[in-house]
């Protein structure tokens, strides 16, 4: 309801301006063109010259405001579609962003567990020589050693000889 009401106060500002600006023509050749006339017989002329172009003048401007509702509607739904083209052409591009970055993120975890697993294996490779030099020592000293071999997974023992 609020846009026909747009659309008609739209018409008859466009419908009295053309009226204005033909009545102003009429006028002005009825007054200074035909000056015999008396002031009567001129406003009659007027009114003459004017009468038959009020519908012309309503049609044309009924005209004119549906190709103007006709244009907005097909560039709205020009505008809709290349949203939605661009918005999946975005996703697509989101989603192939989204693969590559997550397979970097992938590569840097890989990386990164890479290095605790070698940092382990660090702790665990000094542990073990200590061990086995406890063990050499023990032998050499003729004293029982049994002591067990340390495990991969012990880490908490490294981490307090470490300390």
């Amino acid at each position: 309801m609020e846009h026909i009401r747009g659309v008609g106060v739209v018409y008859y500002i466009l419908f009295s301006l053309q009226i204005t600006v033909v009545i102003c023509l009429i006028s002005w050749q009825e007054i200074f063109r035909n000056t015999d006339d008396t002031p009567t017989e001129t406003l009659i002329a007027i009114g003459q010259g004017t009468a038959p172009l009020v519908i012309t003048i309503a049609a044309e401007t009924l005209v004119i405001l549906l190709t103007l509702e006709g244009t907005v509607m097909l560039a709205e739904r020009y505008l809709k579609r290349r949203y939605q083209i661009g918005r999946e052409e975005g996703r697509e591009e989101g989603v192939e962003e989204g693969l590559e970055k997550g397979i970097e993120v992938g590569r840097i975890k890989g990386r990164e567990e890479a290095r605790e697993t070698l940092r382990r294996q660090k702790r665990y490779n000094a542990r073990l020589k200590a061990w086995d030099a406890r063990r050499l020592k023990s032998i050499a000293a003729g004293e029982p050693f049994d002591e067990p071999m340390p495990d991969f997974d012990d880490d908490d023992d490294a981490e307090e000889e470490d300390a």
